[in-house]
């Protein structure tokens, strides 16, 4: 996975883990099936507003913030098992950095 993703090092991306679920971040390096984000967030569950239901709609059109639960801000996370890295737009990037906290 490292030589399809050099390009997008020091990008915000939504990375897919089987194991661990979505993340939302800087992507910082690549190792195998590894990556490390920094200032990242868990996407414990996300709404899109009506706009699709993928994580593809969301890294174009971000996520409706008060349906979706989004974890705090962590500044240095590696995540195993990567099976998918999305380039994120400016909406989605805004959206989930301006959501609050999900506190049950």
């Amino acid at each position: 996975m490292e030589k399809i993703t050099v390009h997008l090092i020091n990008t915000r991306v939504l990375v897919r883990s089987a194991d661990s679920g979505v993340h939302h971040g800087t992507l910082v390096a690549v190792d195998g099936t590894a990556v490390r984000l920094a200032d990242s967030r868990r996407l414990w569950e996300w709404s899109t507003g009506g706009t699709g239901i993928s994580l593809s709609e969301v890294a174009v059109c971000g996520i409706d913030p008060k349906a979706s639960k989004i974890a705090m801000s962590l500044p240095d996370l590696i995540v195993a098992g990567v099976c998918e890295v999305i380039p994120t737009h400016g909406m989605c990037d805004a959206t989930i950095d301006g959501a609050a906290v999900y506190k049950p």
